[in-house]
């Protein structure tokens, strides 16, 4: 290799390392708003339900308190058809005591209502109340059977832990429909979102 090929074999080097660390502006998408929404409470799950379009179920929202037996949330009873997605989301609340969930069907029909919150306090300062909440998906098991409960979205309180002096709220990724997840077992107060098909 002569002088001319080994210098201009070292400048495209050079010119390749400098791109290499280049930084450049991209066009936001709405992916990368995604964060930003869930950091001020915006959070969606979205579930495929072409397989069942125009079926029959009705919304069920469960609420779990330690120590008690779970109830039912919602006072009312509604049936909606299924289209080919359901979202069930949850929006900022005007105060910190509550939660707003959504359930959407389409894109004309939906409802949303609040869920009241519990407290997490650390024992030794029961004057500071936090009301902090989090959200898992369920892992989808089949068959999906006329007139049974299908558990969608988890909804449950940060729980304190003494030892650490903190609250957190860890665990698995997706809860097991039988509520036998590890993570389960430590929430204090939580709420369970799904369907039940008619």
């Amino acid at each position: 290799m002569n002088k001319k090929s080994i210098i201009t074999a070292l400048l495209a080097f050079v010119a390749m390392a400098g791109q290499a660390q280049e930084i450049r502006m991209n066009e936001p998408t709405i992916s990368d708003y995604l964060p930003l929404l869930k950091a001020k409470g915006y959070i969606a799950y979205s579930f495929d339900t072409k397989d069942f379009k125009d079926a029959l179920v009705e919304p069920i929202v469960m609420e779990y308190v330690k120590g008690k037996e779970p109830r039912a949330v919602a006072d009312f009873s509604i049936t909606m058809s299924l289209d080919e997605k359901l979202i069930i989301g949850f929006v900022p609340s005007d105060n910190d005591s509550t939660a707003t969930y959504d359930f959407h069907f389409s894109e004309s029909r939906g409802f949303n209502s609040r869920l009241p919150l519990m407290p997490i306090c650390n024992p030794d300062k029961p004057d500071d109340k936090w009301y902090v909440y989090e959200s898992r998906p369920f892992e989808l098991v089949e068959p999906f059977e006329k007139g049974k409960f299908i558990p969608l979205v988890l909804y449950g309180s940060y729980w304190y832990e003494p030892e650490n002096g903190g609250c957190r709220f860890c665990g698995e990724n997706e809860i097991k429909p039988d509520l036998s997840s590890d993570i389960v077992k430590y929430i204090p107060h939580y709420y369970v979102l799904g369907i039940e098909l008619k």
